[in-house]
């Protein structure tokens, strides 16, 4: 059987016309009106219960700024084009990241006691009211068991006297059972393995009897649920220019996220401090070793001068000495100038070479170097080793990151070393050159008293150191002042502040789903079951498969027995019936009807006795042939006795074939008469294949006005089509939820099939519930009176009974 798809030229059909489209809409949701009422008043409760069980989220937020980012550029980014965005965007992500971090937040948890929580329990509410600030009571946790301790929920009922009874205990997110016990507020307690202390902070705000919460969790799991509430973005349209951040926090508590992000702030410049005086802590303390040897030397240098004139009795002769010395002291400055150099370059040597491998220390800044480009390096690296302490901080020696830096800080380290090992070499040579000229000018000195030269050379000795000292005392004053004098990395522009409604749950959003679910689930809900349906249920869906007129829809009725219509009734089926016999007798030049269905159940001889009995009603000579020689049924609707031979069995037969004879009246009507159909033959197509039953209906067409055929059912067997051949008309019977939609298909196939089509079909809907999907029938509601009867079937069909031989 081929498969047809209703549904889709129902939807085809629906939209022919826009008004009417319009109006069965309305007339659709009109009909679903009490579900659609109901349905949004189920779905609006739900909606209240389900706000009631949610917590309100508050959303704070602040507005800080990156100070310092426009000078962290070194010179050598700073000259290329785009190079020094990159680099400041790159620190601002970089501070963005450490303020995002978990270690960060957990000292934050740490510092305002984060990781306890408390709350009272409601009677008859859906969740518990959480304190913040203004808890009446405290708990402190023990957390020197020997089990690994995460998390602590305590219930508790408070009771008069300063005592408390525990109602719940749970570690780690397991119940410990245990006796209700009252316990004394302020005294430590142990409880299933665990210690912990309750104090009573404003016992006005307790009410006796009722029952309390307390949690406890980890700092750092109580600070990786927190980051997770935690938004950090860049403000502005260019994120690379920009140094603006919003910060935003989320919570039950708008205090507490207002607390939460002041003091990340906070928190965050100081850790931001600390890393930065590190850098100058360990410049100082170079210094400081460096000055207490310098200083020994310097010491010792002035002792032996002093000691030398007071032995010798020695005055300076500046002029003397200046004439004979004056072209010497010249080469003497510069080579107290290359070998300064020599001692700074050998200081950061020896320093670079205590260092072990894979370790990184600050070098020695601002020491004195004339070089610009070692000097230059020398800052670059410190200013990397502080930015990898502080990702060390807050990650980890494998953090890729980290390991990214750990390389280009071994880059610059190779390139300082290759820069010290250049100069040294170049400083050497210099030196050398200075005291070959030295060399060949002592010649000069010789003429200078013994004396005099060995106090110029406690001179210079002390020339070389005392400005050496005196470099580091002043850088020295200059790192303490920088330690000091150091900014916040962050300024807060913008304290933290956000509106009192909560941002969650959207009360107005939730609402308005709700009530458009409630709106639509009865519509949809309807449209699915129409869709997986497979029964006929309305005209609908035989007009938009099957290319026939419907001359009438028959009403149910709640009886199950056969039911003939009685003359002159005003019940609804006794109007429909009219009315099909009004439509019956307006198709011209039909008689001859054949009244057939598509299998088994749907009513064809219910509709072709009324049908033929509505006609006599109105004096029209009709005759009712039992054309069904498979299960005969009019004998059940007319309740009589049928001859084997007085039948049309009898006449296909050539048994009987004086008419006469054959017919019977009705017993109803005198307009009426009945042809039964007989005994059951051994094969009614053979019979029906002789032709005898179209020479019945010839004589039958001169002897009365109308002539019914009760024939089978059309698909199961070939009786109907052979009998189809001799019949003016067909009318088709569809019975509502029972006919199945596939065979709407199939009767339209073959009412157009080219060989022998179905004569003139019409189609007949029985029984149609009216209340079920509210049909109206007639010209007002109600039309008629409510019958109170129903017909029924529920027989087999074809061969198998052992009454094989039964008379119809």
């Amino acid at each position: 059987m081929e498969t047809y798809d209703i549904r889709n030229r129902n939807e085809s059909a629906l939209y022919e016309d826009g008004s009417l489209v319009i109006r069965e809409l309305l007339a659709y949701f009109w009909r679903l009106r009490g579900w659609i009422v109901a349905a949004v008043i189920v779905s609006l409760t739900l909606a209240f219960f389900y706000l009631r069980t949610q917590t309100p989220a508050y959303e704070r937020t602040t507005w800080i700024k990156l100070n310092g980012n426009e000078h962290n550029l070194s010179s050598e980014l700073s000259l290329l084009p785009g190079m020094s965005d990159i680099s400041g965007n790159k620190r601002l992500d970089n501070e963005v990241f450490i303020l995002k971090s978990p270690s960060l937040m957990r000292q934050v948890v740490e510092r305002l006691g984060l990781n306890t929580r408390y709350y009272s329990k409601e009677m008859y509410g859906l969740r518990c009211a959480e304190y913040y600030g203004n808890n009446p009571f405290a708990m402190s946790v023990a957390t020197s068991s020997d089990k690994e301790l995460k998390s602590v929920r305590l219930e508790f009922r408070h009771l008069a006297g300063g005592k408390f009874r525990v109602t719940g205990l749970s570690l780690n997110g397991e119940p410990v059972p245990g006796k209700k016990v009252d316990y004394a507020y302020g005294t430590p307690v142990t409880v299933g393995g665990l210690e912990f202390t309750l104090e009573l902070r404003n016992p006005e705000n307790m009410a006796s009897g009722k029952k309390y919460l307390s949690t406890w969790n980890t700092p750092y799991a109580t600070a990786g649920n927190f980051v997770k509430n935690l938004s950090i973005s860049v403000q502005g349209k260019n994120a690379a220019r920009t140094d603006i951040v919003l910060v935003s926090f989320t919570d039950s508590s708008p205090s507490r996220a207002s607390d939460i992000l002041d003091n990340l702030v906070v928190i965050f410049n100081q850790e931001a401090r600390q890393y930065k005086a590190q850098t100058s802590l360990n410049i100082i303390d170079f210094i400081d070793s460096r000055l207490a040897e310098i200083s020994g030397q310097l010491s010792d240098a002035e002792a032996g001068y002093k000691d030398y004139q007071s032995s010798r009795a020695l005055v300076d002769n500046e002029t003397q000495t200046s004439l004979a010395i004056s072209n010497d002291m010249s080469y003497r400055d510069q080579l107290n100038d290359v070998r300064l150099q020599l001692q700074v370059l050998g200081m950061i040597s020896d320093y670079m070479s205590e260092t072990p491998e894979g370790s990184y220390r600050v070098l020695p800044a601002n020491v004195g170097i004339t070089d610009a480009s070692l000097d230059a390096m020398i800052k670059n690296y410190n200013e990397r080793v502080v930015g990898r302490e502080r990702m060390v901080a807050n990650s980890s020696e494998s953090n890729p990151k980290v390991m990214a830096v750990n390389t280009e800080l071994d880059i610059s380290k190779r390139s300082i070393e290759s820069s010290l090992s250049n100069l040294v070499g170049v400083y050497t040579l210099r030196e050398k050159e200075i005291e070959k000229v030295l060399g060949r000018n002592r010649s000069h000195i010789t003429a200078i008293p013994k004396q005099q030269l060995e106090l110029q050379q406690f001179s210079r000795k002390m020339e070389v150191i005392e400005p050496l000292y005196l470099l580091l005392q002043q850088k020295r004053e200059e790192n303490q002042i920088t330690m000091y004098g150091e900014a916040d990395t962050f300024r807060v522009i913008e304290a933290a502040f956000g509106p009192d409604r909560p941002v969650a749950p959207n009360r107005r959003m939730i609402y308005l789903l709700a009530l458009i679910c409630g709106f639509l689930v009865c519509p949809f809900a309807e449209r699915f079951r129409s869709f997986i349906r497979s029964k006929v249920e309305t005209r609908h869906d035989v007009e938009n498969v099957v290319d026939a007129p419907i001359l009438a829809v028959l009403p149910n009725s709640v009886t199950k027995s056969y039911k003939l219509i009685p003359k002159g009734g005003y019940d609804s089926l006794s109007e429909s019936f009219r009315m099909l016999r009004s439509t019956v007798q307006s198709i011209p030049d039909a008689r001859v009807f054949q009244v057939t269905s598509s299998v088994l159940g749907e009513g064809k001889s219910f509709v072709a006795a009324n049908l033929a009995l509505s006609l006599a009603y109105v004096g029209m000579k009709v005759i009712l042939v039992g054309m069904d020689l498979r299960k005969p049924a009019l004998s059940k609707i007319f309740k009589y006795e049928a001859d084997e031979l007085k039948s049309l069995y009898g006449y296909l037969s050539g048994k009987n074939t004086d008419l006469d004879e054959i017919i019977t009246p009705s017993g109803v009507s005198s307009h009426l008469d009945l042809l039964p159909a007989g005994m059951i033959p051994p094969n009614p197509n053979e019979l029906l294949a002789r032709g005898r039953h179209e020479e019945l209906i010839s004589q039958l067409r001169k002897r009365y006005d109308y002539i019914i055929l009760d024939s089978t059912p059309y698909f199961p067997v070939a009786d109907s089509s052979i009998v189809n051949k001799c019949v003016d008309a067909t009318l088709f019977v569809v019975r509502c939820d029972y006919t199945s939609l596939k065979l709407l298909r199939e009767i339209d196939v073959a009412a157009h099939d080219r060989i022998n089509p179905i004569r003139n079909l019409n189609i007949v809907i029985n029984d149609f519930n009216r209340r079920a999907r509210k049909y109206r029938y007639g010209y007002g509601d109600g039309y008629g009176c409510k019958s109170g009867m129903e017909y029924g079937y529920g027989y087999g069909y074809g061969y198998g009974e052992k009454e094989a031989r039964k008379r119809g």
